[in-house]
């Protein structure tokens, strides 16, 4: 394993820990990203936008899961999730809802929280620092996907 996933699984913090089992929920996760959308945007068009990029980032992550079959590290441990490793869904959904609030005062805000979920992914051994650095730029070009359909939404 690389040396930043080994120093991240290291922290021993069992509130860090916690939160992470937490996200690790889908069900709660999916909860605190629509949550985080419409607090964060009050503009409709803006919150769906930001909805299609998260659609986006999950079909594109989901066919590059496929493709690369990478076994997760914790598949020889007592605990792991199904599925496979590269890229992190939670971080690609984390940072595609970051993207989103680029030009907006909250950006640190959501910046912080896609660097939560990706920390968490890490320390809690489901991701490697490769899978959750991948969703960064899937992130951003599920979001430029989803501005281009809106562009051409609204010129058409």
């Amino acid at each position: 394993m690389d040396a930043i996933t080994n120093a991240v699984l290291s922290v021993d913090n069992p509130l860090v820990h916690e939160i992470g089992m937490i996200l690790q929920e889908p069900v709660i996760y999916a909860v605190i990203v629509l949550a985080l959308i419409v607090i964060g945007e009050r503009r409709g068009k803006k919150q769906g936008k930001i909805l299609v990029s998260i659609i986006v980032a999950a079909l594109l992550i989901l066919a590059a899961k496929h493709f690369m079959a990478v076994e997760r590290p914790c598949a020889d441990d007592g605990w792991c999730p199904e599925g496979y490793s590269f890229p992190s869904m939670h971080a690609t959904v984390a940072f595609a809802l970051m993207t989103g609030f680029l030009n907006k005062k909250s950006y640190g805000f959501y910046l912080l929280f896609a660097l939560l979920v990706a920390f968490t992914r890490l320390n809690i051994g489901v991701h490697t620092f490769y899978d959750v650095a991948a969703a960064l730029p899937v992130a951003m070009l599920s979001y430029y996907i989803a501005a281009e359909i809106f562009r051409r939404l609204d010129d058409g």
